[in-house]
């Protein structure tokens, strides 16, 4: 059987569409706020993170193509910090022309640590005030989203199994990750509220890395991941 009579009959079987039914979610696309090595602010002239203020003034507009909401995103995230926060994104978008102001279900997940009491760090009243405002953009923009503030890891990563099981069955993914951060060589780390002290040795029980959250983002078209925390390293 020659190859055009073969794939005929598998479509005609609906094979073709089984396969393209069970295939794999695309790999989340990572924006980071700063640059590795780099401190962010925890508030600007706009009371939050400059990352946030910048999501906050972009994800409404429309038409909204991934190329133009990246192009966006990184102007605002350099203006509204002054210069201080250089995005890092991907430089070779896989569809630029995907749309995120369009989808039958869009949903986000909002992650922000405020909190610190509990820990060695400072609080962070612009995470706090990003908690409120992000959520509410998102919204406005067309995602179901859902805020998980101040949790520690048992209920961030069961948070994140429970966005896994809803964006499995939507058309683009986004997730926002606000608080405390760190980079140890190649692992970028968001930290709990309740981090105990300055060891790295505490990274695997409360912290989880960008790279576990991304993994959650399960979306058919597009998946999304906002970092606007620091990416230095205080354990050095």
């Amino acid at each position: 059987m020659n190859r055009r009579v073969f794939l005929a009959s598998v479509a005609a079987s609906g094979l073709g569409v089984a396969h393209a039914q069970t295939s794999a979610p695309p790999a989340a696309l990572i924006f980071y706020a700063g640059q590795a090595g780099r401190l962010t602010s925890d508030r600007d002239r706009e009371g939050g993170n400059p990352f946030a203020s910048a999501l906050v003034e972009v994800i409404v507009q429309k038409p909204l193509t991934l190329a133009r909401f990246t192009e966006r995103m990184a102007i605002a995230n350099s203006i509204k910090s002054q210069g201080w926060q250089m995005m890092d994104y991907p430089r070779v978008l896989p569809a630029p022309k995907v749309r995120l102001d369009k989808g039958e279900k869009r949903v986000a997940l909002v992650l922000i640590n405020a909190d610190y009491s509990k820990s060695d760090a400072y609080s962070l009243p612009g995470a706090a005030h990003d908690a409120k405002r992000v959520p509410a953009a998102l919204t406005t923009a067309g995602f179901a989203t859902t805020l998980v503030l101040d949790a520690d890891a048992a209920h961030a990563r069961k948070a994140l199994e429970e966005f896994a099981d809803l964006s499995h069955d939507a058309d683009t993914a986004l997730i926002y990750i606000g608080g405390h951060g760190a980079q140890r060589s190649r692992d970028v780390f968001w930290l709990m509220g309740d981090f105990p002290g300055q060891e790295a040795k505490w990274l695997d029980s409360h912290a989880i890395t960008v790279a576990a959250i991304a993994s959650a983002a399960k979306a058919s078209e597009l998946n999304l991941v906002l970092y606007a925390s620091c990416r230095d390293n205080p354990f050095t």
